[in-house]
């Protein structure tokens, strides 16, 4: 079973003046509502899913004051599924380390060493 992109599309979404009538501390999450609820009105779909990156930008001035508007890409796959990212970053950068560096189990060569080490300080 494998996903192709059928569609993509760029929307921003303009979160103001709807979400001044909404209380301080239900700002953001009714912000990720209305994201999905746009995408899904504009795609015709059922099925949405949003990036961290999407619900991080949301947040990231808190929950009381999330950004006036906000600009995604919806890529919409053969089986009906949106995926919702922010527009500058593309989809292969989700996947990429930062550049940190995976942790590697020592060579016994390197055990050895540190065991050496170890003993001579003790003495």
């Amino acid at each position: 079973m494998s996903h192709q992109i059928v569609e993509e599309r760029t929307y921003t979404i303009p979160f103001y003046p709807k979400l001044n009538s909404i209380p301080r501390t239900k700002r953001a999450q009714r912000a990720v509502k209305m994201v999905r609820d746009f995408v899904m009105k504009h795609m015709k779909v059922e099925d949405v899913w949003i990036s961290q990156d999407v619900n991080e930008e949301i947040f990231k001035r808190g929950m009381q004051k999330p950004p006036r508007k906000i600009t995604i890409r919806a890529e919409k796959a053969d089986d009906d599924v949106v995926a919702i990212y922010l527009s500058g970053i593309r989809p292969e950068d989700y996947f990429k380390s930062d550049g940190v560096p995976v942790a590697t189990r020592p060579s016994e060569e390197e055990i050895d060493l540190e065991e050496e080490d170890f003993v001579e300080e003790e003495e």
